[in-house]
Parts: structure tokens; C-alpha cells; sequence
């Protein structure tokens, strides 16, 4: 058998390997990595509430589309209300708006009567203020054709609350 003499001297230690991480290459792929990180965190911080009062605005719509409509009273042609959360006027406050458009053959005063004493809660249990709309009819209107004395009526929730985290509300 033949003996291998060692290439290094016993004061020499062999190169050790430079771990990945601790590399110039694994401090820019870490320093990426926290990019993303902190990215997506602040686009949490910031959706979440949003979401928060999207899911208000969305359970005050549905209590108001299970609330029993009016005698006499359809949903005119209806693919949801047109509804938002956005900061109306000045202040620090968030306001939640949702407009339905309905077909009645009630007088206007019967519609306002049962919208009035309606127990819907709003956003934060109170109710909202609801407020009817007669739209006046324009040959551009987008009920023109089915003639206003149809009964056509918008019908317009509102409610308001503090501005929590919501940056759409300040």
C-alpha cells in the first residue's frame, strides 16, 4: 500500500465552502425575498379594511333584497344595485351607497310610507336613510321606451360610519 502525504500543513486548514446565504448572491436573493414580503403585507395593510367594509356594503344589500318588496313592486331587470364606499363631502367618515332600481304600480307617497316604517338594519345595526327617486324620463333615458308612467323608482340606501383604516374614506 502506498500512504498519501496531505497536500496542507497542519497550521493550514483546507478552504471551508462560504455557505449560500451568507454569499453575495444569497443576500440579494434574501433581500428580494423581504421585498415581496413587505410588498404583499402593505398591500394586506391596506385591502383588508377594504374588505372589511366591502362585506358591510355586500350584508346591508342582501338584507335589503330580503327585506319583502311592496305590494305591487318588482326588481326591474336586476343585476345588482349600483352601490360604493367612498368619502362623500369633507370629513373622516366612510359613507356606503346602494341604489336599486324597482318597477311599482304604488303612488309615490304608498312606497315612501313602507320604505319609512322598513326594518332594515344598516351598517352598524341603526337603519339607513332610504330615499326614492322618481327619475324624469329624457328620450335618451334608459327607460324611455317602457314610459315612466310604468313606475320606474330608484330607491337609494345610505348609511355612514367612521373611517377605520379604509383609505377610500379619508
Amino acid at each position: 500500500m502506498q500512504s498519501v502525504l496531505p497536500t496542507h500543513t497542519e497550521e493550514q486548514e483546507p478552504p471551508r465552502k462560504q455557505s449560500f446565504w451568507r454569499s453575495q448572491q444569497g443576500g440579494r436573493v434574501f433581500l428580494l425575498f423581504m421585498s415581496v414580503v413587505g410588498l404583499a403585507l402593505l398591500t394586506l395593510l391596506i385591502k383588508i379594511p377594504m374588505w372589511i367594509n366591502d362585506a358591510k356594503l355586500t350584508a346591508m344589500i342582501g338584507r335589503f333584497e330580503n327585506y319583502p318588496l311592496p305590494p305591487g313592486t318588482e326588481w326591474m331587470d336586476y343585476d345588482g344595485p349600483d352601490a360604493s364606499i367612498a368619502l362623500r363631502g369633507n370629513g373622516d367618515h366612510c359613507d356606503y351607497r346602494a341604489r336599486f332600481t324597482l318597477r311599482t304600480s304604488l303612488p309615490i307617497r304608498e312606497l315612501t310610507d313602507y320604505y319609512d316604517r322598513a326594518n332594515i338594519e344598516g351598517i352598524e345595526e341603526a337603519p339607513p336613510a332610504i330615499t326614492v327617486w322618481l327619475p324624469e324620463s329624457s328620450e335618451r333615458s334608459a327607460y324611455h321606451s317602457q314610459g315612466f308612467a310604468a313606475g320606474v323608482v330608484i330607491v337609494e340606501l345610505y348609511d355612514s360610519t367612521g373611517p377605520g383604516l379604509d383609505f377610500r374614506c379619508r
